[in-house]
């Protein structure tokens, strides 16, 4: 699963993770049983003791048929859940889990004969329904009748969109949205076949994860559809849709050529073009690389409106609407990119995550960081010209960033809490998780990691799996045991810092290596006694000659010879093409010509490596900022795309929370110095025979010379073409620039244009154009026009689930900043009630772009008894102080250095 605002969240603070709010069982209020309705008297007896955190395993399903009676345009729907058990032991009560769901009959059956049950209210989620005598081992039958919400505040059970006139249904499970549609066994590890029944108005269409095997009149004038039995899977997997869909046929797909369409809501087929293009290339590649065929009887791609980003079910791939779906005219290299990654990312999963499942959340890393891995190694296969490898670099040194905060979570986490679970969703598990396998499998060799991964999927296919399972496998292949490596970066937090010195006193030149936690400015963590087992290669040369050595760096200290140079190196780069998870560190001599004549010499993957490293090595104190930031205007030219766009992460080191007041603009003035000719050159137009460099190249200058600089020739011009735009004229800017031009306009705008395109934003339907709209009105920073905008997150007649972009836009900006932290003070409450529930500690990223103590304190002092309420909400709020106090600390440290040099002349003021 990829969730966009879970990405936009982890930009804004890099180590916030995902929530969820506290469950409320709404099926029975008492707490000694209840007969269910229906059922004979049971005799009086003790309550059961409820679980409270995971399901007993003494009962386990084996199988589910469920009906759902639902009409998208209602607020209720109705459901009957047949689920076959088998008990392993005597059990005095069967437990389920089940959200804001009204059971109002219950029935057990054992060889069939009716059973008494009472159902009980337990703790949280958890359901039970005791029979009047234990029951003995053996097979049992249970049927509930019960009714459910279909929300309109939610993304995740089963939630209701409007779109163009039309009520569609839609589904998100996981991770704990099961339980809001069905009472069962919402765990991953029970896998177990499933078979769907719908009754929906006349007129619409169903999808679910398998094909339909009857469509048929059914009471009341509506249509019953019935789908094929599923393959084992767990309940987070299951999904559906209801609605007026249309559908575009797509290549079929996979060696077993299985029918592959795009579904979208009415009128929008045609935008699915062009995945419907790129689903066969993606899926042939994956299976070439697992070894094993598609494992599923269809393959339908869904387009949820205000959903926010994509889900793997088997059989229906769910995505946000406005990710999936572009109108050709209209689509752009950048979209184009991002939905190829997305969707390669959740096919993956088919194989890591659905074929083989997780048996607990502890191990959602073999989901996740499979199918991130995954992505970026079939990308890298069927669009070499896109640099993968580069990019995979890239995300490698953002999340070491991330994990060097003590409030990150492990690989592995232990899942203590339903908090632990919803945390789980963040960039440790994805990226570092993603970076630990590359490392991984580079250290092994390819071919060897292959066949592990294919031991793996052959051994456990349609069953469930641990991280255990995947290192004997990988170990099996390699013929050596791997888990010393894997476990020292799974089962602990925080990546290690490798210091390495080249030494050239004996007849054959040697690297010093030494190993330790790395920390930033202001860490309240300690180094010792934290080791890794880390595999570390290093390149060195003289001039244009080049050798390589490669060890397992275990202990605190090693030496490395290098056998393979030809006397003493005249440079060294200690993480060979950046595949090591761990940051660098080299003597200030040697650092210096890497980042000089001899940065030639380097890969560029090496080139991308080194300044994430030279950026932490900044955050650490171990360098001036000043000295960094001296590179910036030597590679604000650079011609590599990725190279650049690296070298902009060095930016960061001046970000405007740490900057006084009257440096501001001499901040602004940088960027226009530094980046403006560049981006004046290219402008605001395609030119003929462009190459995709350049245009991917020209957004982030335009926005670093135009949106954050304030060129006036840049402002000017975005303020004319977003005008024409505003007008009708869409075609006036190109579909790859709609984004950057209306936050240049709208950030240097006034009160006049913020008008306007508030009453474009009220009269217009167009999903894609309101989305827009809204991104640019949450660039607006005076304050009375920053209210304006917060306003609608209360208006009760604007949907929350797309205007909720405006709070954190604002909350990002030095300027604006106190406003939204004033809005979400005083409309706290509000706020929590009308938020999804998976973002409601997303509330305290309001505060995450503050720099000073006393800040630190109020923040402190308002969220911390809230954030306790909140699903997922004392992670959140530790990673955001803990932001705030590092940014304190790296301010006192840093600050003159950065100071002094934005207020030194330079030429071309």
């Amino acid at each position: 699963m990829l969730r966009t605002f879970r990405c936009a969240a982890l930009v804004l603070s890099a180590a916030l993770t995902a929530c969820a709010a506290r469950p409320v069982v709404s099926a029975a209020s008492a707490s000694a049983p209840v007969p269910a309705p229906g059922s004979a008297p049971v005799a009086a007896r003790s309550p059961p003791v409820s679980p409270t955190l995971r399901l007993p395993t003494g009962v386990r399903p084996t199988g589910y048929s469920a009906e759902l009676t639902l009409d998208p345009t209602r607020p209720t729907f109705q459901g009957v859940l047949d689920v076959d058990l088998d008990v392993k032991e005597a059990t005095e009560t069967v437990w389920l889990l089940g959200h804001e769901l009204t059971v109002k009959e219950a029935a057990l059956t054992v060889g069939g004969v009716p059973v008494a049950v009472s159902q009980v209210k337990g703790t949280g989620d958890f359901l039970g329904f005791q029979p009047e005598a234990a029951l003995e081992p053996g097979p049992a039958h249970l049927r509930l009748v019960y009714e459910g919400v279909l929300s309109e505040r939610e993304v995740s059970g089963a939630f209701r969109a409007r779109e163009a006139g039309d009520w569609y249904a839609f589904t998100q499970f996981e991770p704990l949205g099961a339980r809001r549609v069905f009472p069962c066994f919402d765990e991953p590890e029970f896998k177990v076949p499933w078979q769907l029944t719908f009754h929906v108005p006349a007129g619409l269409t169903v999808v679910s994860n398998t094909p339909v095997v009857s469509q048929e009149p059914g009471s009341a004038g509506g249509t019953t559809w019935r789908f094929a039995r599923t393959q084992p899977l767990p309940s987070y997997l299951i999904a559906f849709g209801v609605g007026p869909f249309d559908f575009l046929e797509a290549p079929a797909s996979g060696e077993k050529a299985v029918r592959t369409r795009i579904v979208t809501t009415r009128g929008r087929a045609r935008e699915g073009a062009y995945i419907a293009r790129m689903t066969p290339v993606l899926l042939a590649a994956l299976e070439r690389y697992f070894g094993v065929p598609y494992p599923y009887e269809k393959l339908d791609l869904l387009a949820i409106p205000l959903f926010q980003g994509a889900m793997e079910h088997p059989g229906l791939v769910t995505f946000n609407s406005e990710s999936l779906l572009a109108r050709e005219e209209e689509d752009s290299v950048e979209r184009q990119r991002r939905v190829y990654d997305t969707h390669a990312h959740e096919l993956a999963h088919q194989w890591f995550g659905n074929l083989v499942t997780m048996r607990w959340w502890d191990d959602l890393w073999l989901n996740e960081a499979f199918a991130t891995w995954a992505a970026s190694h079939i990308i890298e296969e069927t669009q070499p010209s896109w640099d993968a490898p580069l990019t995979r670099v890239g995300s490698r040194s953002r999340t070491l960033n991330a994990d060097s905060l003590l409030s990150a979570r492990r690989i592995r986490q232990p899942i203590q809490s339903e908090d632990d679970i919803f945390n789980a969703f963040d960039g440790i598990t994805y990226g570092k998780g993603a970076a630990v396998l590359y490392m991984t499998e580079q250290w092994l060799g390819p071919d060897v990691f292959q066949r592990g991964v294919r031991r793996y999927l052959r051994t456990h296919e349609h069953g469930s799996a641990t991280a255990s399972d995947f290192i004997a496998a990988l170990s099996a292949e390699a013929q050596r045991d791997v888990s010393g490596v894997l476990d020292s970066f799974l089962e602990q937090g925080g990546a290690p810092l490798i210091t390495a010195r080249l030494d050239c006193s004996a007849r054959v030149p040697e690297v010093e290596l030494s190993q330790r936690r790395f920390l930033p400015l202001g860490s309240a963590g300690g180094t010792e006694q934290q080791r890794w087992k880390v595999p570390v290669c290093v390149r060195h040369g003289t001039g244009a000659r080049a050798g390589r050595a490669c060890t397992l760096l275990e202990t605190e200290t090693a030496r490395l010879p290098l056998p393979e140079a030809r006397g003493c190196p005249t440079w060294l780069q200690p993480n060979a093409d950046g595949a090591g998870y761990y940051r660098t560190a080299l003597d200030a001599r040697m650092l210096s010509r890497l980042l000089s004549t001899d940065s030639r010499h380097l890969s560029r993957a090496e080139r991308v490596a080194l300044l994430g490293d030279v950026q932490a090595l900044v955050g650490a104190g171990t360098m001036p900022a000043a000295d960094a930031l001296g590179l910036l205007p030597g590679l604000a030219g650079e011609k590599d795309l990725r190279v650049f766009q690296s070298s902009l992460e060095l930016l960061e080191l001046m970000k405007p929370s740490v900057l006084s007041e009257p440096r501001l603009a001499d901040h602004a003035r940088f960027l226009r110095d530094t980046y403006g000719a560049r981006a004046r050159a290219l402008g605001f137009t395609l030119r003929a025979n462009e190459d995709v460099d350049t245009r991917l190249l020209r957004p982030m200058l335009l926005a670093l010379a135009g949106q954050q600089g304030g060129d006036s020739r840049l402002t000017a011009e975005a303020r004319r073409l977003t005008e024409r735009w505003l007008g009708g004229d869409t075609r006036a800017i190109d579909a790859g620039l709609v984004e950057p031009t209306l936050a240049t306009a709208a950030t240097w705008g006034d009160a006049a244009l913020h008008a306007k395109m508030m009453t474009a934003l009220r009269a217009e339907s167009d999903r894609k154009r309101r989305e827009e709209l809204l991104g640019a009105l949450g660039e607006f920073r005076q304050t009375d026009l920053v209210q304006q905008n917060l306003g609608l997150l209360v208006d009760p007649a604007v949907d929350l689930r797309e205007v909720w972009r405006l709070l954190f836009g604002a909350a990002m900006d030095v300027r604006s900043r106190d406003v939204a932290y004033g809005f979400v003070t005083k409309n706290y409450d509000a706020l929590a009630a009308r938020l999804p529930d998976e973002m409601v500690a997303y509330l305290t990223l309001v505060a995450s772009s503050y720099c000073d103590p006393v800040h630190r304190q109020e923040v402190a002092a308002f969220f911390t008894e809230r954030m306790a309420r909140a699903a997922g909400g004392p992670r959140a709020l530790a990673s955001v102080l803990e932001s705030i106090d590092l940014c304190i600390a790296f301010k006192a440290a840093q600050g003159p250095s950065i100071e002094s040099f934005l207020a030194a002349p330079r030429r071309g003021r």
